[in-house]
């Protein structure tokens, strides 16, 4: 018997393993994580009767596959939003489903989508649910973007930096690019300074983005200027979700202002917000 505790709280994948003396001729088993954008195998590990194994890494969302030693698949174990989601992740997921069952199809924009392989969007949009422009500034997270994505026929991509006036811009990079930004004091946060450099270059005005289509949802994590960029949005999508927990208490407030006054209702989880249109 395999049980399987899926935990996003507290970013593990549990996987244990009870009496399996009816498999004894296919022991050890294998378990691989592979992540369900990337087909990328995150982690893997031999299991007997009655062990256990634990994969660090539950953001990135994983299908957990079982081989026989003979290398033969005997179990698949589906990461499902509807089950293993966060309260957002949900909420994204049945506003989408309802669209298709209503005959609407949706179209988002991501900025801040890294290489794809976590955040609220990616399971809708691989389940088909929305058409999407995804954006990132980081070279290095966009070609990893383009590799994951690059068959997928209903999202289109563009390695940019986004701000609210466009023009060029101090771009603080470092690392794996996941924490590239404009806010030379939250990439700070993440790391030494001698890890960090500083380039100009070019940016796109948020506005001048949304005028070229018609976007219903928005995501963004932008490292620091979700606040910026919504504050300054001519255009009101239905849906908005962002990362709240790199802001600060008066951004924060001024978005909660914001969204009362453009008839949105809010929800956190998780040191995210999403908000819904009234």
């Amino acid at each position: 018997m395999i049980n399987i505790e899926y935990n996003r709280e507290k970013n593990t994948t549990l996987v244990k393993c009870g009496n399996m003396g009816h498999l004894k001729n296919y022991l050890p088993l294998k378990a691989k994580f592979v992540n369900i954008v990337s087909n990328e195998e995150h982690f893997s590990s031999d299991l007997i009767s009655h062990t256990w194994c634990s994969w660090q890494g539950a953001e990135l969302i994983t299908d957990v596959l079982f081989y026989t030693k003979d290398g033969k698949l005997l179990y698949e174990w589906k990461w499902d939003v509807t089950v293993h989601g966060d309260e957002i992740e949900k909420t994204f997921y049945f506003y989408l489903k309802n669209r298709e069952n209503l005959g609407i199809k949706s179209n988002g924009l991501v900025i801040g989508s890294h290489d794809g392989r976590n955040g609220h969007w990616i399971y809708p949009i691989k389940k088909n649910l929305s058409t999407a422009l995804l954006i990132d500034g980081s070279e290095k997270q966009f070609e990893d973007l383009s590799k994951n994505y690059h068959y997928y026929s209903n999202v289109k991509m563009i390695n940019t930096i986004v701000t609210v006036d466009g023009g060029e811009v101090s771009w603080y990079q470092g690392g794996e690019g996941y924490t590239d930004t404009v806010k030379k004091e939250l990439i700070q946060s993440w790391l030494n300074d001698n890890q960090i450099t500083k380039v100009t270059k070019k940016s796109l005005s948020i506005n001048e983005i949304m005028k070229s289509q018609n976007f219903d949802w928005v995501h963004l994590d932008v490292e620091g200027i979700d606040a910026d960029l919504i504050l300054s949005f001519d255009q009101r999508p239905n849906v908005i979700i962002y990362e709240s927990m790199n802001l600060s208490e008066l951004e924060n407030t001024k978005l909660s202002n914001w969204f009362k006054e453009n008839q949105y209702s809010t929800t956190v989880c998780n040191g995210n917000t999403i908000a819904f249109k009234i």
